[in-house]
């Protein structure tokens, strides 16, 4: 039995090297950008009160591809983040942005601010 697998190995392993041999393929597609210089961060700072508990930061542009995002602010006693999510990262007809929403448990408290940040790869677009 063991013959007939060390037969099947060298088979298998002539097939491979046979296909291998075979003329240079199309290009294959670009990777992804590699110029760190490119990307930016855009931060948002808002104060919020008991009507406004949501910040949105964005990319500069429609053609910039977004990197990551993040909330900024702890919250007082009272808040807590509840939405920390990306915004239109699947739309190309608008610029990729970063929600941050606050909701209260309690009474808004006052004097609070938080920030929403992305981080984008500039493309060159506008």
């Amino acid at each position: 039995m063991a013959k007939h697998s060390a037969q099947g190995v060298a088979a298998l392993v002539s097939v491979v090297a046979l296909l291998a041999c075979g003329s240079t393929g199309p290009q294959g597609p670009a990777g992804p950008p590699s110029d760190r210089s490119k990307i930016y961060c855009n931060l948002i700072n808002q104060a919020l009160d008991d009507s406004h508990l949501t910040v949105t930061a964005y990319c500069n542009s429609k053609a910039d591809l977004p990197w990551t995002g993040t909330c900024d602010g702890q919250g007082p006693q009272g808040l807590y983040l509840e939405v920390s999510e990306p915004v239109s990262w699947g739309d190309a007809s608008t610029p990729a942005g970063w929600q941050c929403t606050w909701v209260p448990y309690n009474a808004v408290p006052s004097g609070f601010s938080a920030g929403a940040e992305i981080c984008c790869y500039n493309m060159g677009g506008t």
